[in-house]
């Protein structure tokens, strides 16, 4: 189980940019972009590995297809749906998170406009409502 779950967490994390516009411009198409399109592709990848060859699937259970069964329409639709309904179940766990604390991812977004660049501690603190100890001018801190 636990190594479902690190995978289905992996695809969560491809979501969390287009989650993130969604969440962040909710309403407003214009604000989003087409550079979450290698992370789709990328995370319908690893979800069709996860169904097709790993067993992860209610309905296909751990049948693994021959080349010639996936070119069989009804296995094919059947695998395509449990692909988009795993896609479709962590795209929305992630934008919830997200939808949770969209306060804080706002004034994440405004730090980083703003300094360009922010440390992982700058992070931490804008989060909890604090501010970088630093100007923006200033750059990163040195390591």
């Amino acid at each position: 189980k636990q190594w479902y779950q690190r995978r289905v967490a992996i695809t969560a994390g491809g979501f969390g940019g287009r989650a993130a516009e969604e969440v962040l411009h909710a309403g407003d198409k214009g604000e989003i972009t087409t550079g979450c399109a290698a992370d789709m592709s990328n995370i319908t990848r690893f979800a069709r590995i996860l169904i097709e060859e790993n067993g992860y699937s209610s309905k296909q259970g751990f049948v693994r297809y021959s080349d010639s069964e996936m070119k069989n329409i009804e296995t094919n639709e059947m695998i395509q749906g449990e692909i988009k309904a795993l896609l479709d179940e962590r795209y929305k766990a992630v934008k919830g998170e997200l939808s949770k604390h969209k306060v804080q991812w706002a004034r994440l977004r405004d730090f980083l406009i703003e300094y360009k660049t922010l440390t992982g501690e700058e992070c931490r603190t804008i989060f909890k409502g604090g501010r970088p100890s630093r100007l923006p001018s200033e750059g990163l801190p040195s390591s």
